[in-house]
């Protein structure tokens, strides 16, 4: 995770960390004290008080949320949909739970000797880092689960053609329908709603709808 300092700290220990008003942090663990946080800055890690940075906004973590509550939470989300949280078993480190299936899995976030996360091999500097790179390269070494954001931005764009359905998923449309894109992540085949209708369909076939 990423934060951005809010004020001046000067640490007054050997395990603090110290940083100016205004600069990227990584925060490398949340320690069972919330007030401190592990952090590293330009190579450098120690301790940083909690109220003294703002974590930088992202959809995908929720903090300390339990497993069980993790799994009701993407249990009727689509394939891939995701949340980091803190470790119920491992405090202090994080873990990432993936909707894969009909179930949902859990990934333990390791750390090497040199601070740097990873899942399998590649490894990163930060959990933004490997969270990028695992929505195009699977997390799972049995399945090809690449993450979605749980609650991707949705749009609406306009048929320019008529559009029939050849497999069972495929949204039927006809020119000038307007759809609501809910999934975009591949550059050929978009998933979208029509009323009750719901199923994917060329990206080529439409153009972005204003109102």
């Amino acid at each position: 995770m990423e934060a951005i300092s809010k004020h001046d700290f000067t640490a007054t220990a050997d395990d603090e960390l110290s940083f100016c008003k205004g600069q990227v942090l990584k925060v490398l663990n949340v320690e069972n004290d919330m007030n401190w946080y592990r952090a590293e800055l330009d190579g450098a890690e120690g301790l940083i008080p909690s109220n003294y940075i703002e974590m930088k906004k992202h959809d995908w973590y929720y903090g300390r949320i339990t497993r069980v509550d993790a799994e009701k939470l993407l249990l009727n989300k689509h394939e891939g949909a995701f949340l980091v949280r803190v470790s119920e078993s491992s405090p202090g480190d994080f873990s990432l739970s993936v909707k894969c299936g009909d179930g949902v899995q859990h990934f333990k976030v390791l750390r090497d000797s040199q601070g740097k996360f990873f899942l399998w091999v590649v490894k990163f500097n930060s959990l933004n880092e490997l969270v990028e790179y695992h929505r195009s390269a699977s997390v799972s070494r049995v399945h090809d689960i690449k993450l979605k954001d749980m609650h991707p931005e949705e749009f609406l764009v306009q048929a320019l053609y008529d559009f029939q359905a050849q497999e069972s998923g495929e949204l039927e449309f006809r020119r000038g329908d307007i759809i609501t894109v809910i999934e975009h992540s591949d550059c050929n085949w978009w998933e979208g709603e029509i009323g009750s209708k719901r199923g994917f369909f060329p990206a080529t076939y439409v153009v972005p709808y204003h109102t």
